[in-house]
């Protein structure tokens, strides 16, 4: 019987042995290019990005954010998995903070390795009252 480890094992063995055949089927002068990290909009709590790639085959891309640009850059940066599709890679970062700076970069993942965008500093909006915000409904304002 197969326990978790055994399972997890061979995920990772099955991980490489495609790398490798991506590897081989790719072209050797073929490397992956990102285009600039572009913000398409930015709401309160949420921001929607993205950026163009071309070259290699992605096997993961999306992006990276923290509130500090050197969180951002880290491995450890909380990450949203993009869209990829026609050479763009889109992605919503959701469940901001109103009215908080955040650090955002692209990156997208090849059989050659990780590649980044440039990393974007943008700021969320402040939050727009909505119906039954109220705290005191019994209390006209």
């Amino acid at each position: 019987m197969w326990g978790v480890n055994d399972m997890k094992c061979l995920m990772r063995c099955l991980r490489a042995i495609l790398a490798i055949l991506l590897l081989v089927a790719c072209e050797a002068e073929e490397i992956v290019t990102l285009g600039p990290l572009k913000i398409d909009e930015v709401t309160s709590d949420a921001v929607y990005c993205r950026f163009e790639i071309s070259g290699d085959i992605p096997v993961d891309c999306g992006f990276c954010y923290a509130t500090t640009k050197i969180a951002a850059e880290s491995w450890t940066a909380s990450k949203v998995q993009g869209d990829y599709g026609q050479g763009d890679v889109m992605g919503v970062i959701e469940g901001l903070q109103p009215n908080t700076t955040y650090f955002v970069r692209g990156y997208t993942m090849t059989v050659r390795g990780r590649v980044y965008t440039e990393t974007l500093s943008v700021k969320t909006t402040l939050r727009t009252p909505q119906a039954g915000d109220n705290e005191y409904p019994d209390i006209e304002l």
